[in-house]
């Protein structure tokens, strides 16, 4: 699939209500990554509060005086995402949207009963389900993610404008451009770049594939979005390098951190655990999600996806 806008979807969710008390009263508990700078270059640092007290210094600013835009990345917990759930019921989205409701359950089990505490370490830990908030003006830098998996986000107040690109116009690409006042002075190379701009209002749905390049601005006050991200649900890519399937290439990504961190037949963690050192840093993967879980969810990613293009894919091998 190529990146869609969708219209439509949002406008039975009690979630286009939302409003910053509402969700401050449903997950004040939920960390939050705070820009009080804005987030327009890599380097931007944020801190790191509670959502209450995110919300309180975003709405009448006392430690952050800086007089510029502020934007909030809320990673939700499991615990948060149930709180939020039934805020995206009924879930009206296209068949292909098949998210992690349909597999995760499935795939992270012990003694067949869910592992929650798993489950939630993969939410946080892979930044899974995102809320994002910002004010006018607001940007992250331009990116790629570092994982293959497909997203879609829902603008549910406000408008974002989003520059969307290919993997394959990496090498044309910076993460230090502004695609919105390009400097062709140090970046010449984006002028040959196949990309594109859209604006997304509130009710609509943005949908980009994995390993797309994008670039947002929130182009009013408050600008409040939901992200999300799908595996499994993509067809073959000649971008990925050796393995055509982003699934086994998302897999890939998440097995790489995991190296990071545990070693087969070495019992220790080789990485550190920074959440132990700054309360609401993320946590490192859990062995147990790294060795048994994510090659059972491998499976079920490989069995959809064969269920979704296999038939069309082998028609065009013949």
């Amino acid at each position: 699939m190529l990146p869609s806008v969708l219209s439509g979807f949002a406008q039975k969710w009690n979630a286009i209500n939302w409003t910053l008390d509402y969700l401050t009263d449903k997950i004040p508990f939920e960390w939050v990554d705070y820009y009080p700078n804005n987030m327009n270059d890599v380097g931007s640092k944020p801190y790191l509060f509670k959502f209450d007290r995110a919300v309180k210094e975003f709405q009448t600013p006392k430690e952050f005086k800086s007089g510029k835009p502020k934007y909030m990345q809320i990673r939700l917990s499991l615990r948060g995402w149930k709180r939020l759930k039934k805020d995206f019921m009924p879930k009206p989205l296209p068949d292909v949207f098949w998210d992690d409701d349909e597999w995760i359950n499935q795939c992270m089990q012990k003694e067949s009963k869910v592992d929650k505490p798993a489950i939630n370490n993969f939410f946080v830990t892979n930044q899974w389900k995102f809320l994002l908030i910002g004010e006018e003006g607001t940007t992250m830098f331009f990116h790629k993610d570092g994982t293959a998996a497909s997203s879609w986000q829902v603008q549910l107040v406000g408008k974002k404008r989003w520059t969307l690109c290919p993997n394959t116009e990496s090498r044309l690409l910076h993460t230090q451009l502004d695609t919105y006042n390009p400097d062709y002075s140090r970046f010449p190379q984006f002028a040959d770049a196949r990309c594109g701009q859209v604006t997304v209002s509130a009710g609509e749905l943005l949908y980009y594939p994995a390993y797309w390049w994008h670039h947002t601005l929130q182009v009013t006050t408050p600008s409040i979005s939901y992200t999300g991200a799908l595996v499994g649900v993509e067809a073959d890519r000649f971008d990925l390098g050796s393995d055509r399937k982003p699934h086994v290439q998302f897999y890939a990504d998440l097995q790489e951190k995991c190296a990071k961190c545990w070693h087969k037949g070495v019992g220790a963690r080789q990485c550190d655990d920074i959440s132990q050192k700054w309360a609401g840093a993320a946590p490192p993967p859990l062995r147990v999600v790294c060795e048994e879980y994510l090659p059972r969810c491998l499976q079920l990613w490989s069995e959809h996806a064969k269920a979704l293009h296999g038939i069309a894919q082998k028609s065009q091998e013949l």
